[in-house]
């Protein structure tokens, strides 16, 4: 997934939203294509067809906001990587859909600090559209290229399933201050983002939670949600009173009929960049959003966030089953989760850090901003990526029936994934 900057309008490295094509390698109806941010190629998704173009209402301009708060690299040496002659003379190659100043934030604080920390080599590939196809066809041909992978974490699993993955070492890396979410036995996370609600700046009242984000009593009744199950469901229960602990495995029938008072009324979007403009304009009242896309100096003082009942989801370091330099990708995937690599890495970037120690490393200003920060992440949850692993394919061919179809609308006990 490509990754949002003010250049080039894109964020979280793959887009993990984008449909894989190599239905055979993941086992299953389809998979996802890997099209531009390792969270998110947020720029680069198509708007859905049948969407119809609201009519823009004016609305006030609120000043352009600040940038992104920054602050100066922090330079701490990392524990354990004190001898820059450890890995001399060794390269490794890693892959992601990185482009722009989020490619300049993974070569400052992940790929420069590990070759000065260690002397390895570290180069750069562009994961291209067809990544995860072309990581199983490396594995497939027995000619593995890439020694590291930057995907979107719901890809993990199918990977591993069709062992396309090399399991982690984790004697190697050490997950003792990481998210037990993101310590996974094929991958380890690399960067955490939410989906949120996001609500105009001069709402005369916040949003509790996604309550009030169904009640079309409020905040002008127009709403945009995403076109995916992935998300869209659990939000739905949530406003239909289920509690983030009970969520999975998901109620999908009463998440349908949830849903149901939404399909006249809101506007499902495909491109990531749209739900955040369409509040901005004030074309919708409220609308479910990438926590990133709110932090750019054209949307930051025009919109706010509700954190409350907001989804974490993540990108991850993988290793492709029979990559050359295996033992130097395992040493960068434990030097990249350190405190001091994932705080220098939000600094630049508004995602949540993997490593629960860099949040003392970093400017309160910045943490604040950041989805996982300790007064953020009390109020969300943790996509359960093995759920969607096994249910993304039925639950996508019934939201788009349940969208396109109304005499299909879902009954208790129709749902194949319930």
């Amino acid at each position: 997934m490509k990754h949002m900057s003010d250049s080039d309008d894109t964020y979280p490295v793959q887009d993990p939203r984008r449909r894989w094509s190599r239905r055979a390698a993941v086992g299953g109806a389809a998979g996802f294509v890997l099209a531009g941010l390792s969270a998110c190629s947020i720029g680069s998704e198509d708007k859905p067809e049948s969407t119809p173009a609201p009519t823009e209402v004016v609305v006030p301009e609120p000043t352009q906001g600040e940038p992104t708060p920054t602050q100066a690299p922090i330079a701490s040496p990392v524990s354990g990587y004190l001898d820059p002659a450890r890995w001399k003379g060794r390269s490794i190659s890693v892959a992601s859909a990185a482009a722009g100043d989020y490619l300049k934030a993974l070569q400052e604080s992940y790929f420069d600090a590990f070759q000065a920390a260690t002397g390895a080599t570290v180069r750069h590939t562009e994961f291209g559209r067809d990544g995860l196809t072309t990581l199983a066809q490396q594995v497939d041909d027995g000619d593995v290229v890439w020694d590291v992978a930057l995907i979107p974490t719901e890809n993990v699993l199918p990977l591993a399933q069709k062992k396309y993955l090399q399991a982690i070492d984790y004697n190697v890396i050490d997950a003792t201050a990481l998210y037990p979410e993101i310590t996974m036995q094929h991958a380890v996370g690399q960067a955490l983002y939410s989906t949120v609600i996001v609500y105009p700046w001069n709402a005369e009242t916040a949003p509790t939670g996604w309550g009030d984000f169904w009640n079309l009593g409020l905040y002008n009744g127009t709403r945009a949600l995403r076109r995916s199950p992935v998300g869209t469901l659990e939000f739905a229960l949530l406003a239909d009173g289920v509690t983030t602990d009970k969520l999975y495995p998901l109620d999908v029938p009463r998440a349908f009929a949830k849903l149901e008072s939404m399909r006249t009324t809101a506007i499902f979007y495909e491109d990531s960049k749209q739900p955040v403009e369409l509040v901005r304009t004030g074309q919708v009242g409220l609308a479910s959003a990438w926590s990133v896309r709110t932090t750019l100096p054209d949307v930051a003082n025009a919109v706010e966030v509700q954190w409350a009942g907001g989804m974490i989801s993540a990108d991850s370091w993988a290793i492709p089953r029979g990559a050359q330099n295996a033992d130097v990708a395992m040493s960068f995937i434990n030097f990249a989760t350190r405190a001091v690599p994932a705080a220098n890495f939000s600094r630049m970037q508004p995602f949540g850090p993997v490593n629960k120690d860099a949040f003392a490393l970093l400017r309160p200003d910045i943490v604040a901003t950041l989805p996982t920060s300790p007064a953020n992440i009390r109020e969300q949850f943790f996509q359960n990526w093995s759920y969607w692993a096994e249910h993304t394919d039925p639950l996508t061919a019934q939201f788009e029936d349940w969208l396109l179809n109304p005499v299909s609308t879902p009954v208790p006990g129709a749902s194949p994934a319930s």
